[in-house]
């Protein structure tokens, strides 16, 4: 024990930056299209709408970070303590 992050830690922006991360990688999967691009091709203005209420935002793929450093960096932006 004593690995990984405990989700008690977490806030919800916490959760909105791993998910603007995770959902703007491309994937091959999507023929290299991200979640948040088919989304959007999908639901249009909707998807905005339903991706700002969320507070997930699409990520330029040369700063994703897939790791816990990508929610510390916001974390230290306002203020809060690091993750680990």
């Amino acid at each position: 024990k004593g690995r990984g992050i405990a989700f008690d830690d977490l806030h919800t922006r916490d959760l909105a930056i791993l998910m603007s991360h995770l959902n703007s990688q491309p994937r091959a999967s999507l023929a290299m299209s991200t979640p948040i691009s088919l989304l959007k091709g999908a639901l249009k203005e909707e998807a905005d709408v339903l991706l700002d209420a969320l507070g997930i935002e699409e990520v330029a793929y040369d700063v994703l970070d897939m790791t816990v450093e990508a929610i510390n960096r916001e974390r230290r932006k306002r203020g809060d303590k690091p993750l680990i």
